[in-house]
């Protein structure tokens, strides 16, 4: 007779839990699909919220995302006082992307001295109504790389980098990925 509810219950708890004892799910958000940097040094240094390329949203790929996602994916962030926020992650993701080499560069200095180092590394900041850095750390809990030189000469690039500014008078909170192999 347990033997009978264990074969009932452990898959039934899978099914339960979301568990899936079958296959491969497709990753749930870009920076899980992210492709890793090539040997040339490019890398995907893309936001986790940035569209990935070629990849398919979770609902086209027959995963329908959490309740609620394609209608808040659809609506516009509410207009404070008429006016749109002309600052949005695509504009901040594309500044970046533009000054990566400054990071890159950081990572590389760090590397002769470590070459083993490698890894994906989120830094986490706040971007003023003006367009300053006014704080920046790393996200530790997702970062794999967390070598001190790398992320105190990357927040200074970051700190440097000077931003539009907020349309609507807002902090911006972004957490950045940079895939640093």
């Amino acid at each position: 007779m347990k033997r009978a509810l264990v074969v009932v219950a452990v898959p039934l708890m899978l099914w339960a839990c979301g568990g899936d004892a079958g296959g491969d799910k497709p990753p749930q958000t870009a920076a899980d699909a992210a492709p890793a940097a090539d040997a040339s040094g490019a890398s995907a240094d893309k936001p986790a919220d940035a569209p990935a390329g070629d990849a398919k949203p979770a609902e086209a790929a027959g995963d329908e995302g959490w309740a609620g996602e394609s209608e808040a994916k659809s609506q516009k962030a509410p207009d404070a006082g008429g006016k749109t926020e002309t600052r949005t992650m695509e504009v901040i993701a594309q500044i970046i992307k533009d000054n990566r080499k400054g990071v890159r560069d950081c990572f590389e200095k760090a590397k002769k001295d470590l070459p083993d180092l490698k890894g994906d590394m989120v830094i986490h900041f706040v971007i003023d109504p003006e367009g300053k850095v006014k704080k920046a750390d790393l996200n530790v809990e997702r970062s794999t790389l967390k070598s001190p030189a790398v992320v105190e000469c990357s927040i200074k690039v970051l700190s440097a980098i000077k931003f539009p500014a907020s349309s609507r008078g807002m902090d911006t909170t972004v957490n950045y990925p940079f895939n640093l192999n």
